[in-house]
């Protein structure tokens, strides 16, 4: 099979968040099961540096990268405009037997639609959460751009890849065929080694016995970082805090307005973000991992890798492990204060059983292997 991945990320830009680790364990996935897979993409990286080489091998993989017309305005906005990407796909397109989209609303995702709909090449979508519409005017305005692209791109599409039932449910809400939506859990990426037990904790003065809460992701609302501190407030100092890891992306000043007291108490504290096995230490230290966003983005790579760390993980259903609650690894709750804390609670009174029923649950459920047979057995059918 020739599999060409349009995606605005990819390895080994980290710093923009679960799917490019996702779409990187795909590719190199299949690549090892004999697939000849090319990915096309941007120049992303960070806030400040781009991506080099332009075109290179990795994995197995043939990568090109499309310089973004501004790099602050991928970083900070989440608009991406790489420059020839169009001109490429409407060449090349029809070279392959599937082409396998990221998210829903950028231009990438809609220069591979019309370049595969124009050579007649199967279109694969992995929406990662992109689905969920808004309201006022930028719902008004995701509206009509649906009308005219995502329905039909959604419409068209033999497979349509669900991390859960209700990223499943909104491809039908969109148009998409019943037949064409398919479940499929989002992979572990690999660990370059073990974590290393108290190394998060003595970098950043944090007791060997004091009862830690990690949150890992960008801070931004729409991560729902403030419910968390209002939830747990009640419950830090005496010997428990709350560590938030990740990239500052425009909130961080507010918490530390609207929560000064617990930031100058260090009952919560922000160390930045961390990336390669550094998180692992993070997720290994933690007593409890905590994500609550207010919206829908489902599945969250952070949270499947606090699960594997042997983490007990307390989520709001926006982000949901599908089967976590059930096999007792955590706890996956309404988005509001009383319910997260009481969760919260209970998964600090039972940690380590709980820690462990997580991890179970994760590598039964998704292992890098049995995930990307299951993604080779969806693209084989088309």
């Amino acid at each position: 099979m020739k599999l060409l991945q349009v995606t605005p990320y990819f390895a080994p830009a980290w710093s923009y968040g679960g799917p490019p680790r996702v779409m990187h364990a795909y590719a190199a996935g299949l690549a090892a099961r004999g697939h000849s897979v090319d990915v096309f993409t941007t120049d992303v990286l960070d806030e400040s540096s781009r991506t080099q080489p332009l075109r290179e091998m990795l994995d197995g993989v043939r990568v090109r990268r499309f310089p973004n017309l501004s790099n602050e305005l991928a970083w900070r906005t989440k608009k991406y405009l790489p420059l020839g990407l169009l001109s490429s796909l409407l060449r090349c397109a029809g070279r392959y037997d599937v082409v396998h989209v990221t998210d829903t609303r950028t231009y990438l995702a809609a220069a591979a639609h019309l370049a595969s709909s124009r050579h007649g090449t199967p279109l694969a979508v992995s929406a990662f959460g992109s689905l969920p519409r808004s309201v006022g005017l930028r719902g008004a305005v995701k509206d009509v751009y649906d009308l005219g692209l995502v329905r039909p791109m959604l419409r068209r599409s033999p497979l349509l890849l669900a991390q859960t039932g209700h990223e499943a449910a909104l491809y039908a809400e969109l148009g998409g065929r019943a037949e064409s939506i398919h479940l499929l859990p989002l992979p572990l990426p690999r660990i370059d080694r073990e974590p290393v037990a108290g190394a998060f904790r003595g970098r950043f003065g944090i007791e060997p016995n004091e009862r830690l809460l990690l949150f890992l992701g960008r801070v931004n609302r729409l991560k729902g970082v403030d419910l968390l501190i209002e939830a747990v407030e009640p419950l830090l100092g005496a010997g428990t805090s709350l560590v938030l890891v990740g990239r500052d992306d425009g909130e961080l000043d507010q918490l530390r307005s609207r929560f000064a007291r617990l930031f100058a108490e260090r009952s919560v504290r922000f160390v930045g973000p961390l990336y390669g096995s550094e998180r692992f230490d993070a997720y290994a230290d933690a007593d409890v991992f905590c994500l609550t966003p207010r919206h829908w983005e489902e599945t969250s790579v952070a949270s499947l890798e606090a699960a594997t760390a042997g983490t007990a993980v307390v989520l709001t259903e926006q982000a949901d492990i599908p089967g976590l609650q059930d096999a007792g690894g955590g706890f996956v709750v309404r988005a509001e204060r009383e319910t997260i804390r009481a969760a919260v609670v209970t998964a600090l009174g039972d940690a380590a059983a709980i820690g462990a029923r997580a991890r179970e649950h994760v590598l039964a459920r998704h292992g890098r292997d049995a995930v990307v047979e299951q993604l080779e057995r969806y693209l084989l059918a088309l």
